[in-house]
């Protein structure tokens, strides 16, 4: 059963809906039930979405291969990074002339990313004008040392999701949270984080489907991510228990800090949601 935890949305209906896809459409390489019904409804019903991810290496083309390989019927356009949105970032957000010089901290996917964006790559940290981090399992000592050197120079520096760790078969490996943090405690500059719970992945989503937060609304599985994010970008959050977090975690919360909305799965939410 859904349990509503801030008043007013009895009357809420979604013009745009935003979703983390781990956790919430699938766990692991199991889909979850609900998953393909809610995205066949929000298609019937003509509501706009997208998956949001924090992955830092991934283009939306990558990703959306990966979920249809599970069974899920997502295409790029579905689909955004926080990959894409830190090399979106820097293009938007640049304000010297031509093409920004971004020097990557990232692996040949990050790279390719950057490049496919507009971005011009340089191995010239003088040269540099952004410095954009993501995960990089080869990152060199001599890499860290030219994009600390740039930074201190003065270039954006941008992180795509401040994730401490990542998972692998082999353990967990240092995020892109991590790398970052080795440059802003060298540099004693703070990084622009793009991924969630920073608004900048969401707002992103939002606009290329044309939509205000204040009528939107995310789908997400934590707590510290999904539903700060979502609160820090405008939007409705909704925790879907089926993934890291419970409602018990949520009514721990300070008010300010707590979902908008508990569902214990996709099925029950889309109750509320289409009622």
């Amino acid at each position: 059963m859904v349990r509503l935890l801030s008043p007013g949305l009895e009357d809420f209906r979604p013009k745009a809906v935003t979703i983390d896809a781990d956790g919430v459409l699938h766990r692991g390489q199991r889909v979850l039930p609900g998953a393909l019904a809610l995205l066949a409804q929000l298609d019937e019903r003509g509501i706009p979405w997208r998956i949001v991810t924090n992955n830092s290496r991934q283009t939306a083309a990558t990703a959306a291969a990966h979920y249809r390989d599970l069974g899920l019927p997502i295409d790029d356009a579905h689909v955004v990074t926080a990959a894409d949105a830190m090399a979106a970032y820097i293009v938007q957000h640049h304000v010297g002339s031509g093409r920004p010089r971004v020097y990557p901290v990232g692996d040949r996917d990050q790279r390719a990313t950057l490049k496919a964006a507009g971005c011009r790559l340089t191995e010239d940290d003088d040269r540099a004008e952004w410095v954009a981090v993501g995960v990089n399992r080869w990152l060199t000592f001599r890499r860290l040392f030219h994009a600390c050197n740039a930074v201190r120079r003065g270039a954006g520096f941008v992180v795509a999701n401040m994730d401490p760790t990542v998972p692998t078969e082999d353990g967990a490996i240092p995020g892109a949270g991590a790398l970052a943090a080795a440059i802003q405690v060298a540099t004693g500059r703070e990084p622009i984080n793009i991924g969630k719970p920073a608004p900048e992945l969401m707002l992103q989503a939002l606009g290329q489907m044309g939509a205000a937060p204040v009528d939107s609304i995310h789908l997400g599985d934590r707590l510290d991510s999904d539903v700060l994010g979502a609160r820090r970008a405008g939007m409705v959050s909704a925790l879907v228990t089926t993934g890291d977090h419970t409602l018990e975690d949520a009514l721990a919360l300070e008010e300010a800090e707590r979902p908008h909305v508990v569902a214990p799965d996709l099925p029950s939410l889309m109750e509320w949601l289409f009622r």
